[in-house]
C-alpha cells in the first residue's frame, strides 16, 4: 500500500489537488487531513440517498455544525473542499484511502510519546 494519492485513483480533479498540495498532500497538516476525512466520509454517505444533490460544501457545513469547530478552521480545508466540488464517489473513496494510509502509517501519523 502507498500513501501516494494517485496510487488509489487518478483523475484530473485529483491531479489538480496533488499539484497544489503535493503527491502525498504533504502541504496539509494532520488536523486538516483528519477533518477532510470526516467531510469526505459524510459526502460519500450522503451520496447513497436516492436523487442526492449533496455537494462537498454541504458536507463541510454539516460536519462543522455537528462538531462545533471553532472559528480557527484551517483555510486549507476550505480551499480543498472548494476545489473538490463536483467530486465523484470514486474520487472521494480514492482520497479517503490515501488519507487513511497517511494518517495511520504515512506522513500524517500521530506522534506517540
Amino acid at each position: 500500500m502507498s500513501d501516494l494519492v494517485t496510487y488509489y485513483g487518478q483523475t484530473s480533479r485529483i491531479d489538480k489537488l496533488v499539484e497544489k498540495y503535493g503527491n502525498y498532500l504533504e502541504k496539509l497538516d494532520r488536523e486538516t487531513k483528519l477533518l477532510l476525512r470526516i467531510v469526505l466520509s459524510t459526502y460519500v454517505f450522503m451520496q447513497q440517498e436516492p436523487c442526492s444533490n449533496y455537494p462537498v460544501s454541504k458536507a463541510l457545513e454539516d460536519v462543522l455544525y455537528e462538531l462545533i469547530i471553532p472559528d480557527s478552521l484551517p483555510q486549507d480545508l476550505l480551499d480543498v473542499c472548494n476545489q473538490l466540488e463536483g467530486l465523484t464517489i470514486d474520487e472521494a473513496e480514492s482520497l479517503l484511502e490515501a488519507l487513511q494510509h497517511q494518517l495511520r502509517w504515512g506522513n500524517a501519523q500521530s506522534i506517540k510519546q
